[in-house]
């Protein structure tokens, strides 16, 4: 970064290249020490302690703001057991290197196996093929989790969760208060990743009960954006499968030919920005 930014801590105040401004709405997004390591161009340029330093520098920026995006909601598997919680249904889940005894655990016929934002800080895409989700039945697991276990046996730990039959699949997008909705459809759980073009993606009204799953979860979370991940069950249930408040939505937009997220993040930015300022 050759651009000089230097942020006074006790007045708030932000000089950049010389200018100085005071942070109103900030959103960081993807700004963790690991996140800018793996995306870092040329490849392996980011060491830790520049990494560390930089996230750290964006942290603080965030906290001099009036308003900080996304929120405060956990990230990763400990998001299921709040959701539970609170009265939201959840597949149950294990974080385990060993996928047998995880599979054992879990105790559901059918299992997912999965390594969550591995496109994150995995940007070889050459090494995908070993952490892409799998569906595989619990018994071929226990007797032989070679083919399941992305990047082989003991070498990282992986989520173990519950496959739930399910008559949908959501993506829904909470914005300040706004709900928007897509659906999908994939032949696997990988074919976002291996085979984009079998995927099909409809802009939708968000089911009322999705819908409350995820308010719930927003204020609970104090989350004003997320990305939520959630299916509705062969007895109509939802279930809450995962909420990332990084959440990216291009990819969804360009699928379905509708670009109303975009929209919306614009608006929640621009109302964000006149709420601090005014």
């Amino acid at each position: 970064m050759s651009t000089s930014m230097t942020l006074d801590v006790d007045t708030g105040l932000l000089d950049v290249a010389g200018r100085r401004v005071r942070p109103a709405v900030v959103w960081v997004r993807h700004g963790s020490a690991c996140a800018l390591m793996a995306q870092a161009r040329p490849a392996g340029s980011m060491t830790p302690l520049r990494a560390e330093s930089w996230s750290g520098f964006l942290r603080q920026v965030a906290a001099t703001a009036d308003t900080a995006l996304p929120g405060g909601a956990v990230v990763g598997p400990g998001q299921l057991a709040q959701a539970r919680r609170l009265g939201v249904r959840t597949p149950r889940t294990v974080v385990t290197n060993d996928v047998p005894t995880g599979a054992g655990a879990v105790g559901a016929p059918t299992l997912v196996v999965k390594t969550p934002d591995f496109r994150l800080f995995e940007p070889d895409r050459s090494a995908w093929k070993t952490c892409l989700p799998r569906v595989a039945g619990r018994e071929a697991v226990e007797r032989d989790p070679g083919p399941t276990v992305p990047g082989g046996a003991g070498e990282r730990p992986v989520v173990v969760q519950e496959y739930v039959p399910h008559t949908r699949e959501l993506r829904v997008y909470q914005l300040d208060g706004g709900i928007c909705a897509f659906e999908v459809q994939k032949p696997d759980p990988s074919s976002p990743m291996t085979d984009p073009d079998s995927v099909t993606v409809t802009r939708v009204d968000c089911p009322h009960p999705a819908a409350e799953a995820v308010r719930t979860l927003c204020a609970a979370w104090n989350l004003r954006y997320g990305a939520f991940d959630l299916l509705v069950s062969d007895t109509g249930d939802v279930v809450f499968l995962e909420a990332n408040p990084d959440g990216d939505w291009l990819w969804f937009e360009r699928k379905a030919r509708w670009h109303g997220v975009s929209f919306m993040a614009a608006v929640m930015v621009r109302e964000l920005f006149v709420r601090s300022t005014s």
